[in-house]
């Protein structure tokens, strides 16, 4: 009996290591690995658990781990399918609903991208922002701007001080090449506006005070690490109208999701007439 019972152990293992190995010799509708209830593990529901590279040893160890986790899953899923029947019902319209909306949200997806066209012209933008100005009003102030952040210890400020408050503009290609070797960070004459918050990232909000941007001058500033030179090419005080360039790529994407909900709304209404034309589908 000792002999028989060590050779169903042993003949268990290999099957496990067999399977680890990637070697199946039975179909799907073979001899069942576990049982819970009416529920059945096979081999084939665990196919590629384990590679190739993986050891015999190793094989069997995860195959039985993975089957006694399934035998448990099981039972726990068992029991609270007895202890909540009328949730089971809610639960199981749920994941229905949901599974239609998957669907459904991916099929949109792939329609949209086969047939959607997102090239918008820009006297279409202009003519939407020049109808809905009155939706485009600044929370904040924007700025339009150069400025130059040079460490302390680096040496040449002077140079760049000089460059850059006689003319941005035309000493435009020194300031670029040597703020590239001296500087952290700059710009000249950005044509992004930035908001306040933006700005914030870039430069101290000592820079700020007392309406200090609000201007068309040059603002120089220091701290232990570092020196500022900022110059505002042009600023909106928030609560007035934002610039149309500001607001470009929103009313892109507003129109571009208008697009999306009429075409939608037209390929279903196709759909819908094909459907009953061709007695798809019939409304008693």
């Amino acid at each position: 009996m000792k002999n028989l019972h060590a050779s169903a152990i042993t003949g268990w293992l290999l099957l496990l290591t067999a399977f680890g190995c990637g070697n199946r010799n039975q179909s799907p509708a073979g001899e069942p690995l576990a049982r819970v209830y009416d529920q059945y593990l096979y081999a084939e529901d665990i196919k590629g658990l384990t590679g190739e590279d993986t050891s015999p040893e190793d094989s069997a160890a995860i195959v039985r781990e993975y089957i006694d986790n399934w035998v448990r899953h099981q039972l726990v899923l068992r029991v609270a399918e007895s202890n909540l029947p009328q949730q089971l019902e809610d639960i199981e319209k749920q994941a229905e609903d949901y599974k239609e909306s998957l669907l459904i949200y991916a099929y949109e997806r792939r329609w949209l991208a086969e047939n959607l066209d997102t090239l918008i012209a820009e006297d279409t933008l202009k003519s939407y922002f020049d109808r809905n100005r009155k939706d485009f009003t600044l929370k904040s102030d924007i700025y339009r701007l150069s400025y130059a952040v040079m460490p302390v210890a680096v040496s040449g400020y002077d140079t760049l001080r000089n460059w850059f408050v006689k003319d941005i503009s035309k000493y435009r290609n020194e300031l670029e090449s040597f703020s590239l070797t001296h500087c952290t960070n700059y710009v000249y004459e950005s044509q992004t506006w930035l908001d306040e918050a933006s700005l914030f990232r870039l430069l101290p909000l000592s820079l700020y005070e007392n309406g200090r941007l609000r201007s068309n001058q040059v603002v120089e500033m220091a701290d232990e690490n570092n020196r500022y030179l900022v110059k505002v090419h042009e600023y909106v005080v928030g609560g007035n109208p934002a610039p149309f360039d500001y607001v470009r790529e929103d009313i892109r994407r507003i129109l571009i999701n208008k697009q999306k909900l009429d075409v939608l709304k037209s390929n279903y209404a196709r759909m819908y007439e094909d459907a009953m034309q061709r007695n798809n589908a019939e409304i008693y």
